[in-house]
């Protein structure tokens, strides 16, 4: 996604949550491993790569991320995009992986069921680490 500088005062144009967004590290460094993943598979890094190639002026959904939540997350938590941590960064790598299967960019339903695919993963390897100290 691109945006442009106003002339006279050197801002960005677009929205807060569409700008922050793009130069979030946690979703750059997820957008790059799953591209960096599916190089043996052409035909979902085309759909991964065609995310950057959108005919919607915010191809990141900025506002359905919002409201990407998990129940296990608190209140103070403003959706997906906002932090930069491992669990932010699994997130968006679920994302995009989902992404590159289904194709057609996110949908609410799609940022779902990602964050609770990463919880579910995450969830299995707790279980499987406790199980292995019995």
């Amino acid at each position: 996604m691109e945006f442009h500088r106003d002339p006279k005062s050197k801002k960005l144009k677009g929205k807060a949550d569409q700008i922050y967004k793009t130069k979030n590290i946690a979703l750059l460094a997820a957008w790059a491993f799953v591209a960096y993943s599916l190089q043996a598979n052409t035909t979902r890094l085309e759909r991964h790569y065609s995310l950057k190639t959108p005919k919607a002026k915010d191809p990141l959904k900025a506002e359905l991320l919002v409201k990407g939540k998990h129940h296990t997350d608190s209140e103070s938590y403003r959706g997906l995009g906002f932090r930069s941590d491992a669990k932010e960064r699994g997130r968006f790598t679920q994302l995009f992986w989902l992404q590159a299967e289904k194709g057609g960019g996110f949908t609410a339903a799609m940022i779902d069921s990602s964050i609770k695919g990463y919880e579910a993963k995450r969830a299995n390897l707790a279980y499987e680490e406790s199980k292995s100290k019995i």
